[in-house]
């Protein structure tokens, strides 16, 4: 703990009483509390610095930043060191420079690991000298408004900036810090400004699919749900539908946890998983704000699947994810979440169900061959034209820039809504086994969208 004193108060004692010094007139000195009227406090103030204390009114949350601003330059760890500042500044704009989603900053043994998640993927960037470790993670923390003298205790916060290397776009930061054997550690979730969001032409959609896509949306109520693992690219697909649909004509209400990807005209509205907040509560009262469109980031549980169930039903479009690993795993999840199969029957307009893979690199493309284990596992003939990056420095030499979805689409008509209605369950084996999934993951290959190995990868999961 620093021992250095500003205006008479030390770091110790700002913590403990939560007191920010404002400024020293000969024996008055101003300080900043949350309760200014508490007389005891200010009379410990006033024993410890041996002055009259002048109380003002502050918001704890501001007076906890303040303290960790004021004492940020006498910390022992050096947190305004050059070699640290540049070391985290240089840090975050090769991050940005490469479109990384995350940042990565790990302590080992000896040394420090930087690695950047581009495409889904996590990329060693470099190693420094461990000695950077206490002042870059100090350095987060301040930017982050969290607690520097906390070191024992996962903490996250967020800070944001203006890149001046791409147009000054805003890009916002999300910093989680965790302690680790070797020290904390931190990860890094970068936000780009909502102007990045991407189109729903860039998805990967072939054209004819884009149309069917176009239809689902465009239908006056019904709920579109969009399924996948985690890191399937299910909230990038309907921030891009949001987009398409988001008009002055419509009220565009949703709840997340957390929004990542604000879109002007939208009213977004933050949930929080196990607190008051929950998507049930808000739902409840989305409801009464007149909405054309509900977004839901995540259906998680059987009230919140029932009331966005109700609203698709009762002249509202629902746009929802949910985590299955298919398009017939919608019907046999909301089931299982005690929804009635004539209500989901009602209800699904459509399922979009989808991967992620990599795009291949246009300016290292060359041809490749399939190998024999490729070609037997995705049943195609060995000598098939396929493509292959061959690695740059404008995708940092993995051969890749860029994604795409691999997906398939379930259009509900009358016929599916009657056998999901009366026999749910052997309705998603039947639709199991008549899945396109694969076939546009293919199409993707013959097409040099992606290679074999992508295509592998995803089908194998």
């Amino acid at each position: 703990m620093a021992t250095s004193k500003i205006l008479g108060l030390g770091h110790e004692h700002c913590l403990k009483y939560q007191a920010l010094p404002i400024k020293r007139e000969k024996s008055h000195l101003w300080v900043a509390l949350s309760d200014p009227e508490n007389t005891a406090v200010i009379a410990d103030l006033s024993d410890i610095t041996g002055m009259n204390i002048m109380p003002i009114f502050v918001n704890p949350e501001e007076i906890r930043i303040g303290i960790n601003r004021l004492f940020a330059a006498s910390e022992n760890e050096a947190i305004e060191n050059t070699d640290t500042i540049h070391f985290i500044d240089s840090v975050i704009e090769t991050g940005i420079a490469n479109r990384a989603s995350d940042i990565h900053i790990e302590p080992y043994h000896n040394c420090l690991r930087v690695r950047y998640r581009v495409d889904g993927h996590l990329h060693t960037y470099n190693s420094a000298d461990i000695s950077l470790l206490a002042g870059a993670i100090s350095h987060l923390k301040i930017k982050g408004g969290m607690d520097i003298s906390e070191k024992r205790r996962p903490q996250d916060g967020r800070f944001s900036l203006r890149s001046e290397n791409f147009q000054k776009e805003k890009i916002e930061f999300r910093i989680s810090i965790l302690p680790t054997v070797f020290g904390e550690k931190a990860a890094i979730r970068i936000l780009y400004d909502n102007t990045a969001l991407i189109k729903k032409t860039d998805l990967g959609f072939f054209p004819e699919d884009l149309e069917r896509l176009t239809a689902l949306l465009k239908r006056p109520y019904g709920a579109v749900f969009v399924t996948g693992p985690t890191g399937s690219g299910k909230s990038t697909t309907l921030s891009s539908f949001l987009e398409e649909l988001n008009t002055e004509l419509v009220n565009i209400v949703t709840v997340e946890d957390p929004v990542e990807n604000p879109i002007p005209g939208v009213n977004h509205i933050a949930a929080e998983s196990g607190a008051s907040i929950s998507f049930a509560h808000v739902l409840r009262n989305i409801l009464r704000q007149d909405p054309d469109i509900i977004m839901i980031g995540e259906i998680r549980d059987e009230d919140t699947a029932r009331i966005a169930i109700q609203a698709a039903i009762t002249g509202h479009i629902v746009l929802s994810t949910l985590h299955t690993n298919d398009a017939a795993g919608v019907i046999e999840r909301l089931l299982d979440m005690g929804i009635e199969p004539y209500l989901a029957a009602s209800a699904l307009n459509g399922v979009i169900s989808q991967r992620l893979v990599r795009r291949i690199c246009e300016n290292c493309k060359q041809p490749a061959k399939l190998s024999a284990a490729q070609a037997k596992l995705l049943d195609i003939n060995a000598n098939m034209q396929v493509f292959k990056g061959r690695g740059c420095d404008a995708c940092l030499n993995t051969g890749y820039r860029g994604r795409l979805a691999v997906y398939e689409i379930i259009v509900l008509d009358d016929h599916m809504r009657r056998q999901i209605s009366e026999s749910p369950y052997p309705f998603a084996v039947e639709l199991r086994s008549t899945s396109t999934f694969k076939k546009t993951a293919l199409r993707h290959l013959i097409a040099g969208n992606t290679d074999a190995d992508e295509i592998v990868r995803i089908i194998a999961l």
